[in-house]
């Protein structure tokens, strides 16, 4: 049996590290156990319009544009720089730079900058969900499209829908059901159909108590006429907070996933005997 000389197996062994050290530089820099990654966008509800990229990109007529994110950050919160984040999506496509010059973004590893974050843009014609991972990481968002210029969210108390047992906003008995109609508009004050809204209690803290509520639905897609409906019931710490004429407060808002648009709030009046 022949042996290796002691020049080869020197050889084999410089190889090897040679090896090692390829496979560090191609592999992705992954952030440590225990990290979390969050993904957003910018808007995350596209108004759609005509463009040349429309169809040169994805043969549509129509599309829109968002910015998606992604936040690497430590157990601790801390933001991680300089970790490589891919990007997939199921709809639409994902690239860098200008829709004129586009460079393909999906699968491949964007690094995050010092704030944590990697940044890709999205071009679609419809719904699209974009996920991001980071080693064993990953976050998602589902971006949705409407067809017009979403200007504003109207959001007033309902009292003409059933099952609703108040005609304003003025909270009595923690039994109670609000009901409440928001309407996306364009700048011309048209409803817009299609759009996803979110609803949401704010400032609900008054003197140590805290007035909280189930929402149902707590997100709603706008109808032909560009509405969405929903309704809340105080939930069961109602009684311990806010019964016995205890000082609580509240104001109920309607927002697009992401936060892009927001209604003015609807401020609630809480008398619970």
């Amino acid at each position: 049996m022949t042996r290796p000389s002691r020049r080869s197996r020197k050889w084999a062994i410089a190889l090897l590290l040679l090896g090692g050290v390829a496979a560090c530089v191609d592999s992705d820099k992954i952030p440590p156990k225990g990290s979390i990654i969050t993904v957003s966008a910018n808007p995350a509800t596209i108004p759609l319009s005509s463009g040349s990229e429309c169809v040169s990109l994805l043969n549509v007529p129509n599309c829109g544009t968002s910015q998606i994110v992604a936040t690497v950050s430590s157990e601790l919160g801390v933001p991680l720089s300089d970790q490589d984040v891919r990007f997939n999506n199921e709809a639409g496509r994902l690239f860098l730079g200008d829709v004129s010059n586009p460079v393909d973004a999906a699968n491949i590893p964007i690094s995050t900058d010092e704030d944590g974050n990697a940044v890709v843009k999205l071009i679609t014609s419809g719904t699209a969900k974009v996920t991001a991972r980071s080693g064993l990481n990953s976050g998602t968002i589902t971006i949705t499209t409407v067809a017009g210029n979403l200007s504003s969210i109207v959001l007033n108390v309902d009292d003409t829908s059933t099952g609703c047992t108040a005609s304003s906003s003025t909270v009595t008995s923690c039994g109670q059901t609000v009901c409440f109609k928001a309407v996306a508009q364009d700048s011309s004050g048209d409803g817009i159909p299609g759009v996803v809204l979110l609803f949401d209690l704010q400032n609900n803290d008054a003197s140590g108590n805290t007035f909280n509520v189930q929402f149902t639905p707590s997100q709603a897609t706008t109808n032909v006429d560009g509405e969405a409906f929903t309704k809340f019931t105080p939930d069961s710490t109602c009684p311990a907070e806010c019964g016995g004429g205890k000082s609580c407060q509240g104001e109920v808002v309607a927002v697009t996933q992401g936060g892009g648009v927001n209604s003015s709030p609807v401020q609630l009046l809480i008398n619970i005997p």
